[in-house]
């Protein structure tokens, strides 16, 4: 079991019903990206911290889930800063305003995502899927995926112990040849993998016909109201603002 999946499996918020964490987590996320950045995203992201707080997900993995792919996000966002004119690139007056947009929309929204990935078990939400009509080949496919991502995650950290044991770190030289040798042996069982997952698949009966008891998680009014509510508000400030009523 990876860390996601510890942390999911342990958070205080697992055994909610995923319904309700799509209300509210989906629901600010759809929020980040339509409203206004300024001064909703930040608003939004403190809303997705606290909850990753009330939900007791792990502090360190959580902060490093958000800040991998938000340095992505700052990266990408600098071409913003300039603008293709006739005469070649320009700075553009406009750009260093657009990206802060840009990276408070994806950071607030990429806060609200790891909450929800680091609060729900893909058990769950696969059962949930299942129950709301998704059909079976699609949530199937999705949790051998997962799985086979869960096992190259794991036999990549197992090369990276062995190279190490064997010194293969004792140098930077030594580490950059190992890093690409890892990677190419990575990329092979990756495909070799893919091609046994494919054939087992293959050689499997219905997917449907093997569902598993899956627990009832019955949904709370009192957090449906209270999330919505909150959702709620938001819209209203934003209309307050937006009109001044």
């Amino acid at each position: 079991m990876n860390a996601l999946e510890a942390a999911a499996a342990r958070s205080a918020w697992a055994r909610r019903n995923v319904g309700e964490k799509i209300l509210l987590l989906g629901g600010l996320l759809i929020l980040a990206v339509a409203l206004p950045p300024i001064p909703f995203a930040p608003v939004i992201a403190v809303i997705a911290w606290f909850i990753a707080y009330i939900a007791r997900v792990p502090r360190k993995l959580y902060v490093a889930m958000v800040l991998a792919p938000a340095a992505f996000v700052l990266v990408g966002a600098f071409p913003i800063l300039v603008a293709l004119t006739p005469d070649g690139l320009a700075w553009s007056p406009d750009g260093p305003q657009r990206m802060a947009q840009v990276v408070m929309r994806s950071f607030a929204g990429i806060s609200c995502t790891m909450v929800f990935a680091l609060t729900t078990p893909i058990s769950e939400l696969i059962a949930w899927l299942d129950k709301r009509g998704m059909p079976r080949y699609l949530t199937y496919l999705a949790e051998v995926i997962y799985r086979m991502t869960g096992v190259l995650i794991h036999s990549a950290r197992s090369m990276t112990e062995a190279q190490a044991r064997r010194l293969g770190h004792s140098t930077r030289r030594a580490m950059i040849r190992d890093v690409a040798a890892q990677s190419a042996s990575l990329f092979v069982i990756a495909f070799a993998r893919a091609r046994k997952m494919q054939e087992g698949i293959e050689l499997r009966a219905d997917p449907s016909a093997m569902k598993v008891l899956v627990i009832s998680r019955p949904s709370q009014p009192k957090f449906l109201a209270i999330s919505s509510a909150l959702l709620l508000s938001l819209i209203a400030a934003w209309a307050l603002l937006k009109w001044g009523v």
